[in-house]
């Protein structure tokens, strides 16, 4: 299942996503940042010496003011310069308020601040499944498997999404007992809140399971596929709940974690880090950082497994 639209802005408000959505798209396309902004005239000849943090975080507001030509009434952030995993680029994350409605992107820098690149880096010069492997955060997220398993398979999903229900149908009842504890699943949140208007309260109740009680996450998470039929817009609140009791987790400790959205931060980081890799539809799979795009035959995933256990046994 593809989205047409970016769904950055529904992460970015503690607020009802879909209101949020349907109230704020036309203002935040105004806020768009892509492709290579240059804010410096030349490459420079020879290494530049360090230019003090602040010093590069205030040249970035100024150029995105001007450039994008971003209302005064709108507040611009630029947060502080972190260490990326290129070692020439810092990263740091732009974040536009007006009206009470919040966007944020990140953005790599280079060290001596003339460049400020959205997107992608790609190092050329190394293995790509190892690169996109470094990117994967998969400490302490929902998972099936042992952590040391030799192949890990992390899945974007979109709890509204039919093609991911029936993936989950697949890897529960095929892949897992195939291989056993030769595999670790690792799942994140990608809601596509352009055309699936429950999937991000969704992802936020998947969450808050986890964080009530880890060993009930994988059986809400079935019970929210197997009723996606069922589950209307307008009542996706209240059923997900009801699904949450089925699955053991107590009604009221669910309905406050969903209500304060204290899971919102987890859904936004599992959505922000697909959208580095270049995720944009469900179901998107790595398996040890291989990608799948897309509901795949068995024998695509089969394949790939079987070939890195044989890799592994030869290491």
């Amino acid at each position: 299942m593809r989205s047409t639209i970016s769904n950055r802005a529904a992460f970015d408000k503690d607020d009802d996503p879909p209101a949020f959505w349907r109230g704020t798209k036309a203002l935040f396309l105004l806020f768009v940042f892509s492709g290579l902004l240059c804010a410096g005239a030349q490459i420079p000849s020879a290494p530049a010496p360090q230019t003090s943090n602040q010093v590069i975080r205030d040249k970035i507001a100024q150029y995105l003011r001007r450039r994008f030509s971003v209302a005064s009434t709108a507040t611009l952030t630029v947060g502080p310069l972190r260490p990326s995993i290129y070692p020439q680029f810092d990263i740091t994350t732009v974040t536009i308020e007006d009206a009470g409605h919040q966007q944020a992107s990140d953005f790599y820098v280079s060290k001596e601040g003339n460049y400020l690149i959205e997107g992608n880096i790609f190092g050329l010069n190394e293995d790509p499944r190892t690169e996109v492997e470094r990117l994967i955060h998969t400490e302490g997220e929902p998972s099936a498997g042992p952590a040391d398993a030799p192949v890990t398979i992390v899945e974007y999903a979109d709890l509204e999404c039919p093609h991911c229900a029936e993936e989950q149908q697949f890897i529960e009842k095929s892949l897992l007992p195939k291989y056993g504890n030769k595999v670790r699943i690792v799942f994140k949140e990608f809601p596509l809140l352009s055309i699936h208007p429950w999937a991000v309260t969704a992802a936020i109740s998947n969450e808050c399971a986890y964080q009530i009680n880890p060993a009930d996450f994988l059986r809400y998470r079935d019970l929210i596929f197997q009723n996606q039929n069922a589950i209307k817009p307008a009542s996706a609140g209240q059923q997900l709940l009801d699904y949450g009791v089925q699955a053991g987790l107590e009604r009221d400790k669910l309905s406050a974690c969903v209500n304060t959205k204290s899971s919102l931060p987890r859904v936004r980081e599992d959505y922000l880090e697909g959208e580095k890799l270049g995720v944009d539809s469900t179901p998107t799979f790595f398996i040890n950082g291989e990608m799948i795009a897309g509901a795949a035959p068995p024998q695509t995933f089969y394949g790939i497994i079987d070939r890195d256990l044989e890799q592994s046994s030869a290491k």
